[in-house]
């Protein structure tokens, strides 16, 4: 296989495996994002240079955070991490800081029920993501 082509197949690898997409858009589309499509918001999460940009909703950076930092810890290698984080935050208008200072806000004491809540439903449908990976 060609060094160019092994680098475009590359650029089309997901890093957010379809199911956790699937799972985080049951969550947040139409609550964080716009609505959109399934389709549509796993290349938008997975940084596709050709899809659709879609918007964080007004007032949903913090959830969007969250999320940000709940599926990176299931995405390895840690850099390959840190790199999708970075690139998925600039691509929904996020600073790093911002990110950096706030990314576990909504697991804090003073956290109201509404983030404790959008908390609970991601960490829920990764956890029942994870289940269904590991049953054959």
């Amino acid at each position: 296989m060609s060094g160019s082509l092994l680098l475009e197949t590359a650029k089309w690898r997901d890093v957010v495996e379809l199911g956790l997409c699937m799972a985080i858009h049951d969550v947040c589309n139409d609550s964080q994002f716009e609505n959109c499509t399934p389709l549509d918001f796993a290349n938008f999460l997975n940084v596709r240079e050709v899809t659709k940009s879609i918007a964080v909703l007004p007032k949903e950076k913090l959830r969007v955070c969250y999320m940000v930092f709940a599926v990176a810890r299931n995405i390895s290698p840690r850099k390959e991490a840190e790199t999708w984080a970075r690139l998925f935050l600039q691509r929904c208008g996020i600073a790093k800081s911002y990110y950096d200072k706030h990314r576990s806000d909504i697991c804090a004491d003073y956290a109201t029920e509404d983030n404790q809540n959008y908390r609970k439903s991601i960490d829920g449908a990764i956890e029942e993501w994870r289940s269904r990976r590991r049953t054959p």
